[in-house]
């Protein structure tokens, strides 16, 4: 007669023995015996048989061995264990067929040599976890453009980080709950439920499988579809922005239509309107502002304006947002670190405001009045400190992001279909 086989995946943590212990043994009351574990993949292969009330223990690896000695093999066989498998690099699996066979450990002192090697280590991996969720956690406090451009991937991201720290945290409790009992002198449990355990880790893999799969450039892609942008004039709505032709500038500038343009061997786009919306910030916009010289003796880059408009759920984020850009306007690429002073412009009603002369004629403007900012990135002849109180009267009017269904303008599409091939 064939012996059937059976696969599962070991999604039950080391750190629960008990609760594999449990496992098997149900296993092998409905006839499916234990056979052997993956040592590197995570499957144990189960062989039909007779259902039987078969114990199963796992045994604390005392060092790096992958088989435990002959002598270890001979010494459990007279006390009715038969040894099986390992379970990862921190177990062996012992069988007894005998259900009245006497405990392999009758010592909890003993017994508790063996897990404090598996606390040790697992302490590392809950460190390692830790430092890993405060360096995404600390994202935002050094580009909170991050949240804002990829909601959906950040979020998903968080949940997928949050998820193993938490279960590789309450491993680590787990470990040293179990150590501190048998120092104590308390005997080991055998017995524990495992469905629980078994859900929660199949909900972190699958989060983890998602997260490397191509469902993560997905997430972005969705991110980057909730970006509307349109020309700057075709939007009849009130804007958050200054126009160039306010900044008084040369009449002998002209601002450039709405279309990417050609500079050099590189693509360029100007005088557009970029909307989004999310959890985070209920209205954003993005305005690019650009003109040019007449004469065409002149370079072809004469002055530009960037500004970033957001309204977000609280003023805290308002702040840091506003930091963020303001620093990565500092520091652009092609431009030296930013060594320049901020100039406090002290205007009523604003939480902040103030100027900066980063370069020659690069300035940058911030005004935040609560949980609304905004902040203007210039290159021209005009100063941005003389119109302040121009961008200032933005923050009585109020502002809805695009909608789509308009005559929206993909810049990047355009880009490509005009690139020369």
């Amino acid at each position: 007669m064939k012996h059937r086989h059976l696969y599962l995946p070991t999604f039950l943590p080391v750190a629960f023995p008990d609760a594999m212990e449990t496992f098997l043994e149900d296993m092998a009351k409905k006839g499916w015996f234990l056979k052997k574990v993956g040592y590197f993949l995570p499957f144990c292969q189960f062989e039909k048989g007779t259902p039987a009330p078969v114990r199963y223990r796992l045994e604390p690896i005392p060092d790096t061995v992958r088989t435990p000695s002959q002598e270890m093999v001979q010494f459990y066989e007279e006390f009715g264990w038969k040894y099986l498998t390992p379970f990862s690099h921190f177990f062996f699996i012992f069988m007894a067929e005998n259900p009245h066979t006497p405990e392999i450990h009758c010592d909890p002192l003993v017994q508790a040599k063996g897990y404090k090697r598996m606390c040790r280590n697992f302490s590392m991996f809950g460190l390692a976890a830790l430092v890993l969720l405060t360096i995404f956690l600390g994202i935002p406090l050094y580009h909170p453009g991050f949240l804002l451009d990829c909601p959906r991937f950040s979020a998903f991201a968080l949940v997928t980080l949050l998820s193993f720290a938490v279960l590789i945290l309450w491993s680590v409790l787990r470990l040293w709950k179990i150590y501190r009992n048998l120092s104590q002198g308390n005997p080991l449990s055998h017995h524990k439920g495992y469905l629980n355990i078994l859900s929660l880790q199949t909900i972190a893999l699958a989060l983890f499988v998602l997260f490397l799969l191509p469902f993560r450039d997905k997430l972005m892609e969705w991110d980057e579809k909730d970006q509307i942008t349109q020309a700057l004039t075709s939007v009849e709505k009130p804007l958050p922005y200054v126009p160039l032709a306010e900044m008084g500038i040369s009449p002998d500038w002209v601002q450039t239509p709405y279309d990417p343009i050609t500079i050099g061997s590189e693509n360029s786009d100007s005088n557009y309107v970029r909307s989004t919306t999310n959890m985070l910030a209920p209205a954003t916009f993005q305005i690019s502002q650009t003109a040019y010289h007449t004469d065409p003796n002149m370079p072809a880059i004469a002055t530009s304006m960037t500004s970033f408009y957001g309204e977000l759920t609280n003023s805290f984020l308002a702040k840091i947002v506003g930091m963020d850009l303001v620093n990565l306007y500092a520091n652009a690429p092609g431009m030296p670190s930013d060594n320049s002073k901020k100039e406090n412009l002290h205007m009523p009603g604003f939480s902040e405001s103030y100027f900066k002369n980063t370069l020659g004629q690069k300035q940058i403007l911030l005004l935040r009045q609560g949980n609304r900012v905004l902040v203007v990135h210039y290159s021209g002849e005009a100063s941005l400190k003389d119109h302040a109180e121009d961008f200032a009267e933005l923050f009585t009017k109020t502002y809805t992001p695009l909608q789509k269904g308009g005559e929206s303008y993909d810049i990047y599409s355009a880009i490509d279909t005009l690139r020369p091939l």
